[in-house]
């Protein structure tokens, strides 16, 4: 008869899987850090928009070059817009039902590819990008416009890309997120100690959670047959 050593593979092997399987699932990002990354890049984009995006020139009324300012957000208003549904997205994450995901993770995705897309607005044509905040400030529509876009555009790329490997992330691993939350639990709970058959609502609560109420009764049944059982050998 032969004897298996300590360095036989098919006894090392299932020790290795369990090894790699827990890494795999720690490499996993949880729904938290789902949510918190997409609120973060949802919040950095609409910082963003607040700051200079086009350094503009042009005359005024009296004909006197004045120098403007042009922020993110009038430069490309799609931005803020892209960002607030991001945000709103990346809070959706949170719930526990597992369809949400195949709403929220391609929204993200969307969002941060658009985002990122309109952001290039300003850097190709900054003079169309200027030109509503020229014409306020002025009083001048149509006139001569010196533009120049700053480097701010560009650091849109870091929250726009952050959310679309956020909503991937959702798409592909949210299916191992756990579904229940603390309040399911709690009242799945609570129905294990109604007895369905004298309350049926408590039944129909049990077939709608997948389960089956008549597997509760079980015990009780057995108990009863049990003390029958007793009673009868004791007459005896």
């Amino acid at each position: 008869m032969s004897e298996r050593t300590g360095d036989d593979p098919a006894v090392d092997q299932p020790g290795a899987d369990e090894q790699s399987e827990g890494a795999a699932a720690a490499a996993r990002p949880t729904r938290r850090t789902a949510v918190l990354l997409g609120v973060a890049a949802s919040g950095l984009l609409l910082g963003v928009t607040r700051l200079t995006w086009v350094d503009a020139l042009a005359a005024n009324l009296t004909g006197t070059a004045q120098a403007l300012e042009v922020g993110g957000s009038d430069a490309a208003p799609a931005v803020v817009a892209l960002a607030v549904v991001a945000l709103a997205a990346s809070l959706a994450t949170s719930l526990s039902s597992s369809w949400v995901r195949f709403v929220t993770g391609p929204v993200l995705m969307f969002a941060g590819i658009a985002a990122g897309a309109a952001a290039f607005g300003p850097l190709r044509d900054p003079v169309s990008a200027a030109r509503g905040t020229v014409a306020e400030a002025t009083g001048v529509v149509g006139g001569t416009i010196e533009a120049e876009a700053t480097l701010w555009p560009w650091l849109t790329v870091v929250p726009a890309l952050l959310l679309v490997l956020v909503g991937a992330a959702t798409v592909l691993v949210g299916g191992r997120w756990p579904r229940r939350s603390r309040y399911r639990s709690a009242a799945a709970a609570v129905a294990v100690d109604v007895d369905p058959q004298a309350d049926p609502a408590a039944a129909w609560d049990a077939l709608t959670r997948g389960e089956d109420p008549t597997e509760q009764t079980e015990p009780a049944e057995a108990a009863e047959a049990s003390e029958a059982a007793d009673r009868t050998g004791s007459g005896d």
